[in-house]
């Protein structure tokens, strides 16, 4: 497992990422395999930004493996790659 916590720009339909690009590179989704939403907490949130960040996660099955993508407020984050 790899932990990035990049930016991507992730093409959307109804039930979630369909596909994203990352470092050049088009990834297609696959599959969901999971979905959750997770709160940061209070002391970690930017002075300047809201108190509570809202993520929603999604583990996805790409072109190129099983990838972790969230959404905040701050836009789209590949957070991590499994092996």
């Amino acid at each position: 497992m790899k932990l990035l916590m990049e930016p991507i720009d992730v093409a959307e339909q109804p039930a979630g990422p369909a596909r994203f690009c990352w470092r050049g590179r088009l990834y297609e989704v696959e599959r969901i395999l999971e979905t959750w939403t997770s709160r940061t907490q209070w002391w970690t949130a930017s002075a300047a930004g809201a108190s509570d960040d809202k993520r929603e996660y999604y583990l996805l099955l790409t072109t190129h493996g099983v990838m972790e993508i969230f959404y905040s407020p701050r836009g789209w984050m590949l957070s991590r790659l499994l092996d």
